[in-house]
């Protein structure tokens, strides 16, 4: 498989981005209308632990599965069995956690709340070894097209439930329906059949490998769930409502181009994972080309948070709109992170990516507790320090580790960052300018395509060598020949 492969897939992976996003946005502001902030809040608490729950479930072992050169119908069945035992353990942990939280938090849904959100958990590692067994196919587009599935079929149901009056849980069941939807369809196109048989022998070659990422991965979402946490506890549920709504626009996006990143790029770090240099080049090549796309992308989002908040959610929702904007700008900086990670696994080297978690742990912790007399809608920039902690440590300290340069990617880098920064600025200008004349949706309609039309001169004043890659790569994107050739 070539970079240039890769170009066909990543078409189909943003339009998938595109979708969520479109599918997220419209689902949050019907339901941001009709629930106070603090039931976003509520969900934003309960659905950060469950997510840390829903990667000690699945996601280990489907890193596992991926990188394996051999499985067996039985490690399938293995694999299904003890994340199906791992999912009833924490539904059942949830119970006395939930009594916890509504003590904390004085609150009466809680209690209730955090275990019924915890089914999901059942429909998490199915989905996950379905996820495994598509990325060995390399059936990217039956990723995407479940995905889509997944998210019509949850926002159906919240709205369902929405105008029944269902309250905070039709924003919970969003994410229930979502995954079980999201698996069924996964074992459907892909005809996939397994059954749960228990065999810890057939486990034991995955383990040390899924041991680690499952550090990685737990620390990487334990700082979703710290961030929101602690964002409870020194500003309210409320203000954590502002951070749901936040999160709602942003990490549609950012999720979907990390998920891309990594399901793509796997395959072909694997593939050259015998030669250090190798990995290293392809990494540097890998983020160079992917931030070209990357960047303005985040950087739009930035720059029309302040139009698409309260289109998405309404009035009174201001506070969230400095939040979604560096949420969005870290979304920039953590991409070449993501890349060398990607690649650090692909290698056998998980443990070099927990590093890099940790420290963008305690990162935003530290920032988040050091702005604590802030105004609110500072909290956005702990995630920022977090995001930037996280690139330095992997492509400074990690990367050569592959075979990868850390300064010349950096300078590399450099230029696809300062053309999409000074885009984002234009943009936000343009944008606060016509919405107080035209209003927010003219502002939005005019600031997106003059952000494109912005970007493309700028990347090619400030780094030719960004410019002719960015153009390369979208003729394929486009055209009918990458795309056939990924099926």
């Amino acid at each position: 498989m070539t970079i240039h492969r890769i170009g066909g897939w990543i078409g189909a992976g943003l339009a998938d981005a595109a979708g969520r996003l479109v599918i997220l946005s419209a689902t949050t502001a019907f339901l941001a209308r009709t629930l106070p902030p603090g039931d976003f809040g509520a969900t934003a608490l309960t659905l950060s632990i469950v997510t840390a729950f829903s990667m000690a479930v699945g996601t280990p072992y489907e890193e596992a599965l991926a990188q394996a050169r051999v499985v067996r119908r039985s490690d399938l069945g293995a694999v299904l069995a003890v994340s199906l035992v791992a999912a009833l353990g924490f539904i059942l942990l949830c119970v006395p956690l939930g009594l916890l939280l509504d003590r904390v938090y004085e609150r009466d849904d809680l209690v209730l709340l955090l275990p019924v959100t915890a089914l999901l958990l059942l429909a998490q590692g199915p989905m996950t070894l379905a996820t495994a067994v598509a990325r060995r196919r390399k059936a990217f587009y039956v990723i995407n097209l479940c995905s889509i599935a997944g998210h019509v079929a949850g926002a159906a149901a919240a709205i369902a439930l929405g105008l029944a009056g269902a309250g905070i849980w039709a924003l919970v069941t969003l994410r229930i329906v979502l995954v079980f939807a999201t698996a069924a369809s996964l074992f459907w196109m892909l005809r996939l059949s397994v059954r749960p048989v228990w065999s810890w022998g057939s486990l034991r070659r995955f383990n040390r490998f899924a041991g680690l990422v499952l550090a990685s991965r737990l620390v990487e979402n334990a700082t979703y769930v710290v961030y929101n946490t602690l964002v409870g506890a020194l500003f309210g549920l409320t203000v954590l409502g502002y951070l749901n709504i936040a999160m709602r626009l942003i990490e549609p996006v950012r999720g979907a181009i990390v998920a891309i990143t990594h399901n793509l790029c796997f395959p072909h770090f694997r593939g050259g994972a015998a030669s250090r240099e190798n990995v290293g080049e392809a990494a540097a090549e890998v983020a160079r080309e992917s931030s070209a796309l990357v960047a303005p992308t985040m950087m739009g989002l930035a720059a029309v948070s302040p139009l698409v908040v309260p289109l998405m959610a309404g009035p009174g929702w201001t506070t969230a709109e400095p939040i979604a904007a560096a949420l969005a700008a870290g979304g920039l900086l953590a991409l070449p992170s993501q890349v060398v990670q990607t690649a650090l696994s692909a290698s056998g080297r998980p443990q070099s990516v927990l590093l890099s978690y940790v420290v963008a742990l305690v990162t935003l912790s530290a920032t988040l507790v050091a702005t604590s007399e802030f105004p609110p809608a500072t909290i956005g920039l702990a995630r920022l320090a977090g995001d930037f902690a996280l690139t330095v440590t992997a492509v400074l300290v990690n990367g050569p580790l592959i075979g990868l340069s850390p300064w010349p990617l950096l300078r590399r880098l450099s230029g696809v960052w300062l053309a999409a920064a000074t885009m984002g600025v234009i943009v936000a200008w343009i944008g606060i300018r016509l919405a107080e004349s035209h209003g927010q949706v003219v502002a939005l309609l005019v600031a997106v395509p003059a952000g494109v039309l912005i970007y493309i001169p700028l990347l090619f004043l400030i780094s030719r060598a960004s410019f002719r890659s960015l153009v390369h790569r979208i003729g394929p994107m486009l055209g009918r020949g990458a795309l056939a050739g990924a099926r």
